[in-house]
């Protein structure tokens, strides 16, 4: 291990305490490293060890053992981690990238998908985000940058839903150069209007209209899309996942007695709701299943919507829902209103309003049962990324149960 003086790990500066955390390129630049060689672990009193190497050659500095280490509780994390660079002791759920050669094999796919065009690679790809549920690299080229993403097991599917979509709708989408439907790698063209502060005012009403027309345009291509390996996540699976995790889940042990037993209180009185939602009369067609401005690419010209992980064939509101949850109070109305209006023009004899109202619980139902999903599908040392999401949405059903019905 890399250490200074004192026998301790580089530290990174402190940042404000309304920062989102170290951009991964920080965290290499501060000890010259290539790539993160493990997941990110969180310390019991808060912090973090970024546990991170080199694809060549050794860096500067002292190298010690990790029992060497100055403070016992980053040699107990970085003793295990060193460890299970060995394939036969990595743990079972631990994603790709995290895999000695991982990096050697997806540059050797992009040379090979890229070949037939005359375009090549200039460079290394470079780390911009690897965590337990996908990896994203940039990819310098002599035609301009890309972007290659790969997904946890869980969602080795998003490369084959991913062009689905694009065949149905290929200006709404990312453009894809090639997919690796195996791997679950895709390689993409870049995007401008990514950063949300970036976005121009009513991006969330673009959106929202947009959406909208392309949800109800997809009606009739649920068959080819379902056979396209998209996942139909209708009422009757939603409630049955949803039931199941109000028996077993691990984070029911975050809830107190009394979270726990409001949220038993509700629950019937939930479900009722979810089903009425799907039973109000607009037709199942595309999901995206996340759809929120972070995966919108919109710069006032042209619209994209990326990471399609949880992309499937479901209630469409549930999207409109989730994209208003997160948006400004004048932003949600202006997007509920837009998207309300495209769907009352085609469907004038449906009640769109009370499916609309009935959507946030469905909504909340459906996200859980995705978090849910999500958490056996993590290791134990990334557990903390997302872990607690599925206890924070139970607290909120209650309180939704008696705002909705």
């Amino acid at each position: 291990m890399l250490v200074d003086a004192t026998g301790a790990l580089p530290v990174l500066p402190d940042l404000p305490a309304d920062h989102d955390g170290h951009a991964l390129a920080d965290v290499l630049a501060l000890v010259g490293a290539d790539i993160p060689l493990a997941p990110t672990a969180k310390l019991a009193d808060g912090g973090f060890v970024h546990l991170v190497g080199m694809r060549g050659g050794a860096p500067e500095g002292a190298l010690v053992a990790p029992d060497a280490l100055a403070d016992p509780a980053h040699a107990a994390v970085v003793a295990p981690a060193l460890a299970e660079l060995d394939p036969r002791r990595s743990p079972v759920l631990r994603p790709d990238w995290f895999r000695p050669g991982w990096f050697d094999l997806v540059e050797a796919w992009i040379d090979a998908v890229l070949a037939p065009s005359g375009r090549r690679r200039t460079g290394p790809v470079e780390p911009f985000r690897l965590w337990s549920i996908s990896a994203v690299v940039r990819v310098p080229t002599d035609g301009g940058e890309l972007w290659c993403k790969a997904s946890c097991d869980h969602f080795r599917r998003e490369a084959s839903i991913h062009a689905a979509v694009e065949r149905l709708l290929p200006d709404l989408v990312p453009r894809l150069v090639a997919i690796e439907r195996d791997e679950g790698w895709l390689l993409m063209e870049p995007m401008d209007g990514t950063e949300q502060d970036e976005q121009p005012a009513g991006t969330a009403a673009e959106v929202a209209q947009r959406w909208a027309a392309a949800q109800l345009e997809a009606i009739e291509h649920v068959p080819a899309l379902l056979a396209a390996g998209l996942e139909h996540r209708g009422a009757d699976a939603t409630i049955a996942a949803f039931l199941r995790l109000l028996a077993t889940s691990a984070e029911l042990e975050l809830l107190t007695d009394a979270e726990l037993a409001d949220v038993r209180a509700a629950a019937d009185r939930a479900v009722a709701l979810t089903r009425a939602c799907w039973e109000a009369g607009i037709p199942e067609t595309l999901a995206h299943g996340d759809l929120h401005l972070g995966n919108v690419a919109w710069d006032g010209r042209a619209l994209r919507i990326f990471d399609w992980t949880d992309g499937c064939v479901s209630h469409p509101f549930l999207d409109a829902t989730h994209l208003t949850r997160f948006a400004d109070d004048a932003s949600a109305s202006a997007a509920k209103a837009v998207y309300a209006a495209v769907w009352r023009d085609a469907l004038p004899s449906v009640d769109v309003d009370r499916a609309l109202r009935l959507a946030p619980l469905a909504d909340l139902v459906f996200q859980t049962v995705t978090f849910e999903a999500i958490a056996a599908a993590t290791e134990q040392q990334s557990a903390w990324e997302l872990g607690g999401v599925v206890a924070r949405n139970l607290r909120l059903l209650p309180g939704l149960v008696v705002e909705v019905g």
